[in-house]
């Protein structure tokens, strides 16, 4: 038995990654410095990783 595949569009990505920074209340350049900064708590650290693996599905340079 094969794996399940699941297809996500490149605009599902960014509305994606669009819906975590509103739900943490912060734009992308902040929470980027946040993550530089190792300044996260709680769930930002999950959202981090969240975000680096849309970035990795958008092809994005560290654009998460």
């Amino acid at each position: 038995m094969s794996p399940r595949t699941i297809t996500v569009t490149r605009d599902e990505l960014l509305e994606r990654r669009e819906q975590i920074l509103h739900h943490l209340g912060v734009d992308r350049r902040t929470f980027e410095r946040r993550v530089a900064e190792g300044a996260l708590v709680g769930d930002e650290w999950y959202a981090a990783q969240d975000l680096e693996e849309i970035a990795f599905l958008l092809d994005d340079e560290r654009d998460a």
